[in-house]
């Protein structure tokens, strides 16, 4: 006999109200309701217990690359809390930044070298981040907490102590204690890289995108809901009914679990709250994270962003792609979104 418990957590789902689920009807309503839900998740996830430190940003290496300079600097983003990041410098700027925070079980490397995309006159796929480089982007690829460099020493390197991709489960049954969360911590995270990015000189005001595949647009979504400095978003293969996705899949990754969120909204609402900023939204048809209903899983949540978007008659700033691929990232026409969104 199996005694699970999960089937009946779907029910308490169901049974559960949704405190700031959207229902605005006009967008002086949506921009009130925006910044209530917006402090429910600081709360919630703990970023508001986070603690500020002046950020001492210093480059540690520079490498000139093809249209671009790629440098590795470090951050300071709360005492005794250090991230590491890539900047790729553009030879020609255009006045725009990209964050590109790394999915689960990466780091930094990932977001530099991965998530290839096409361009123009190319036989080859090239990575995003040196293609928004030469575009003339600046483009920051951090180390998330527990990822990459800032993984727990046990869990450093390729050695077979190197058990999983990540400290998230050990940084979430501390951090629960002190009324936090990964999501929280590593969104806290990106505000600190947003600060950095405003002080670079040629970089405009109200030009900061961010982009991020699984575990990134993850962090992407956060960000953008609780940042109205973000611009434009996109979040690849992180876009779904909660109660499918996380509830009834409860094996995923720590970092995706909020004390209360179940009781305050859904994945849709928090795309709510992006409007009416530019947010696209790319899912693979065979993605399982889509939970076991498939896309409509996804539909239901992007029809509720979508009627916040309506509110602004600015419909066509969130767009949803679907790709016949799995939980991979596609990158069909990222870089044009960007460029329209931020240049």
């Amino acid at each position: 006999m199996y005694y699970d418990e999960i089937e009946a957590f779907c029910k308490k789902y169901d049974n559960t109200k949704r405190e700031y689920a959207f229902c605005a009807e006009t967008a002086a309503q949506h921009e009130e309701w925006r910044q209530r839900a917006a402090q429910r998740l600081m709360e919630i996830s703990g970023i508001r217990r986070c603690e500020p430190v002046e950020g001492n940003a210093r480059r540690l290496e520079s490498l000139a690359e093809n249209g671009y300079a790629k440098e590795y600097w470090l951050l300071d983003t709360e005492p005794g809390i250090v991230m590491p990041f890539y900047l790729l410098r553009p030879d020609k700027p255009n006045g725009g930044v990209v964050l590109i925070p790394h999915g689960h079980g990466g780091g930094k490397e990932a977001s530099v070298d991965g998530m290839l995309v096409s361009t123009a006159g190319a036989d080859v796929k090239a990575p995003l981040a040196a293609v928004l480089a030469r575009d003339g982007f600046f483009v920051l690829c951090p180390d998330e907490r527990g990822s990459g460099e800032r993984r727990e020493r046990f869990q450093q390197g390729d050695s077979e102590g190197a058990r999983r991709g990540n400290s998230h489960r050990e940084l979430l049954q501390i951090a629960v204690g002190f009324g936090q969360s990964v999501i929280g911590l590593a969104v806290w995270d990106l505000m600190r890289l947003v600060d950095f990015a405003e002080t670079i000189p040629e970089v405009r005001k109200g030009a900061v995108g961010c982009v991020g595949m699984s575990g990134g647009g993850f962090q992407t979504l956060w960000l953008a809901a609780l940042d109205r400095r973000i611009r434009a978003a996109v979040t690849s293969g992180y876009f779904y009914g909660m109660r499918d996705s996380l509830v009834r899949m409860a094996n995923n990754c720590a970092c995706n679990y909020v004390p209360f969120m179940w009781e305050t909204m859904d994945m849709g609402d928090m795309g709510a709250m992006i409007a009416p900023r530019a947010l696209l939204i790319e899912s693979g048809r065979e993605d399982p994270l889509n939970g076991h209903r498939g896309l409509e899983n996804v539909r239901e949540q992007t029809e509720t962003a979508l009627k916040a978007y309506a509110l602004y008659h600015e419909e066509n700033k969130l767009i949803h792609k679907v790709h016949s691929g799995g939980h991979v990232w596609n990158g069909e026409g990222v870089e044009e979104f960007l460029i329209k969104n931020l240049c």
